[in-house]
């Protein structure tokens, strides 16, 4: 008997999902909110990405403070390869930053005003250049401005030098007076708040993520009762003999019960990955508020935390349609009041496992998807160099995973000619049991004993169902020699009738009976044979009923069964002559 345990409902569980979804919007908002460092700078760094390539050219930022204050370019078309080109751009991106980082360092140092500060454009061995002049006295130029940096912002080299030059000179002053004790306090306030909403958002979700955990462990509970109930009832089958009506309901019942706890799980993996996105921004707010640490802040804010974000969309969006595929197919297999009962319980069937079916695709599609966004985040590819190496890796993939994708596609040939479903009793080879999962590329199957089998579907060539459509109940007597043959048929043929006329047994027989008649005469006696067609998976059930009832009328009627019989014969080889002969 089992024993079914209600799953309690969660006190204020709508409210926590309502409060989840303000802190993640929150949680967005505040991260774009984060990147209001790039906003600071002019329209000259606005109108280009952080790195990119377009063409033959790769660009970068350079930055004060972790300020983007200017970009600068490379022909890569002039380098071996894309490598060797975007290192050459990193090493005098590093080199300009260095060079402003020294001359902010020197300005602090020597306690500059910052009215004593001027940058200016200079010309340096027949080059654009830009340098300080502090005082009066002019310093090392900063940076030398090439015509391949004038060339992605469409200006000449004098303007685009202007326009670096103004940058620098807010850059530094911006520096200088962020270095201040006042500007300073201002700037520990401000991290100590953002650190305080993440770890009251932090602990909001740890709650909720409580709640939900508490909420799986009577629907766990209760899986595990069932689980045990049905291996019970299965080992107490035969081998070959297909599951019972209750057994296979029970089977339905336990696939909603994964269902509801996939559901919280998926939740739950929603909960931990804010908490640490949570934690991340709020690391990063709070580095970010310094502009001796505000760079490592926004390398989390564009990597890490990025990342994240990408990993928690990602979830949503599979949980999302997951979902969508539960309301669809339900909605594809209709109700009683639109088709016809045995066609619904067929298509309740194959909606469990087209459901789980297309949620493995749906899930591995957003996988790649992800894969492709993620490296597209952490790289600096672009465009058709991305595509490339995305042609690569699929490429690559085909091959490494060419007996995975084989399985797919005999997956979804077995699944768009139903050829089984979760719940349908098959035999696969020499393999006899119970489907208990079906995926693109694998199928289980419980046998009598209990053990779960797994099967790679493009190894299946040939399977028997016998839980589709209809079954067909066939069996043979063998009765005595002296046996009134026709008596016989007709009493075999009044006994199915009897069975389908009982409530009991009417809705598992399905036509009427096919008497076949003398199948075979032998030694041994008569072989009788009938048949008639069952519900699919009943006509073991049905034959175990008859065989019952039939006995018993055979008893009534005197009819015998044949008894084994072995007739012997002996001759003598060598007669001894007689010593009395006859007269």
């Amino acid at each position: 008997m089992i024993t079914m345990v209600s799953s309690p409902r969660i006190p204020g569980f709508k409210l926590a999902s309502v409060l989840l979804s303000l802190c993640l919007g929150g949680l967005l908002v505040l991260t774009l909110g984060g990147n209001r460092v790039e906003a600071q700078a002019s329209p000259l760094a606005m109108g280009w990405k952080s790195f990119g390539i377009e063409g033959d050219i790769a660009y970068a930022p350079v930055r004060l403070d972790g300020y983007p204050l200017f970009s600068i370019a490379t022909d890569l078309s002039q380098s071996d390869s894309n490598r060797s080109g975007i290192g050459a751009l990193q090493m005098r991106r590093s080199r300009i930053e260095n060079l402003l980082h020294n001359q902010l360092q020197t300005l602090l140092e020597q306690g500059i005003d910052p009215d004593d500060l001027q940058i200016v454009v200079t010309q340096l061995n027949k080059q654009t250049a830009v340098q300080a002049v502090v005082a009066g006295n002019p310093g090392r130029p900063m940076v030398t401005i090439t015509a391949l940096d004038a060339e992605i912002y469409g200006l000449t080299e004098a303007d685009l030098a202007d326009e670096v030059a103004q940058n620098i000179q807010t850059g530094l002053e911006r520096g200088m007076a962020e270095r201040q004790p006042a500007a300073q306090w201002r700037q520990a306030k401000q991290g100590a708040v953002g650190a305080a909403i993440a770890a009251l958002l932090i602990a909001l979700l740890a709650q909720i993520n409580r709640w939900v955990g508490r909420s799986q462990h009577p629907l766990k509970h209760q899986l595990l009762v069932q689980q045990e109930s049905l291996a019970q009832q299965q080992a107490a089958l035969s081998p070959d003999e297909p599951l019972p009506e209750p057994i296979t309901d029970l089977q339905h019942q336990i696939v909603r019960l994964k269902r509801r706890i996939e559901r919280k799980t998926w939740l739950q993996r929603i909960l931990q990955l804010s908490m640490v996105t949570l934690g991340l921004w709020g690391t990063a707010w709070v580095l970010q508020r310094f502009p001796q640490t505000r760079s490592l802040g926004l390398l989390l804010i564009r990597q890490p935390l990025g990342l994240l974000l990408l990993g928690l969309m990602l979830t949503l969006l599979i949980i999302l349609s997951r979902l969508g595929i539960d309301r669809a197919v339900t909605q594809w297999v209709g109700t009683a009041d639109t088709i016809p009962a045995v066609q619904l319980a067929r298509r309740q069937q194959r909606g469990t496992t087209l459901a789980m079916a297309w949620k493995d695709v749906v899930t591995l599609f957003w996988i790649v998807v992800g894969g492709v966004m993620a490296l597209n985040l952490v790289t600096l590819s672009a465009g058709f160099t991305l595509s490339l190496q995305l042609g690569a890796l699929g490429l690559l993939a085909s091959l490494v995973f060419q007996s995975t994708i084989q399985d797919a596609l005999s997956g979804v040939l077995l699944l768009a000619r139903d050829a089984y479903t979760i719940g349908d009793t098959v035999a696969i080879q020499d393999i006899t049991g119970v489907v208990e999962t079906m995926g693109l590329a694998m199928t289980q199957i419980r046998n009598s004993p209990g053990h779960l089998i797994t099967l790679r579907n493009g190894q299946i060539t040939s399977v028997a169902n016998y839980s589709r459509d209809w079954a067909r109940m066939d069996y043979a007597v063998l009765v005595d020699h002296d046996t009134d043959i026709r008596q016989a048929l007709t009493v075999m043929a009044e006994v199915l009738q009897t069975l389908q006329a009982s409530s009991d047994w009417a809705d598992k027989l399905i036509d009427q009976p096919d008497i076949l008649g003398v199948s075979q005469i032998d030694p041994q006696g008569i072989l009788l044979q009938i048949r008639t067609q069952t519900a699919p998976g009943q006509q073991f059930s049905v034959l175990r009923e008859y065989r019952l009832r039939l006995n018993q009328a055979f008893n009534a009627k005197g009819i015998r069964l044949a008894l084994p019989q072995r007739e012997l014969r002996y001759r003598d080889p060598d007669p001894r002559p007689s010593d009395h002969p006859s007269e």
